[in-house]
């Protein structure tokens, strides 16, 4: 989904986000851009930003699952562990950085942009943090089922539906 409804300008950059937990793999800028159509005149330093902070939230979300894991299997990398959840994982850090991008938008060309996008920024960052938790949901969930097959888990633990999270107010 784009952020702006338009096309980026024709940019390319090589800039990793190196992780800083070596479980979880980097993020290539590039790939960012392109999945979510950012603008081209965008400044890298906003997007690396928004970037770290979003793998640094999601890593801080998966910590004590990977460590359930790790104390049962022999998994160094989650590609290691299962190939097909690093693109849910980078799905999470991009969804989380794509609703921190947001307040980066209130530009002078596109003012009148700004203003509709400003009216419905919280119902559009609320959106996409819940998508990305969605996403931190189905790893967590994966990771747990699998130490618990390995005998991480007690035989009776609760069981939740999809997606609960209990939150105290």
């Amino acid at each position: 989904m784009s952020l702006n409804g338009r096309t980026t300008a024709s940019t390319t950059t090589a800039t990793v986000i190196t992780n800083p937990r070596p479980f979880f793999p980097d993020i290539e800028l590039q790939a960012f851009i392109d999945n979510y159509r950012l603008p081209g005149e965008y400044n890298e330093a906003p997007l690396v930003y928004e970037l770290t902070g979003a793998m640094r939230h999601v890593n801080e979300e998966l910590t004590d699952f990977v460590l359930i894991l790790k104390s049962v299997i022999v998994a160094e990398t989650l590609e290691a562990f299962e190939a097909e959840l690093v693109d849910v994982y980078k799905a999470a850090v991009m969804h989380w950085a794509r609703s921190g991008l947001i307040k980066y938008f209130e530009t002078i060309n596109r003012k009148a942009a700004a203003e509709i996008q400003g009216e419905r920024n919280e119902i559009i960052v609320t959106e996409w943090k819940g998508e990305a938790q969605s996403c931190i949901d189905m790893l967590s969930k994966r990771i747990l089922d699998v130490a618990a097959e390995n005998g991480a888990l007690p035989e009776k633990r609760r069981q939740f539906s999809d997606g609960f999270r209990a939150s105290i107010i």
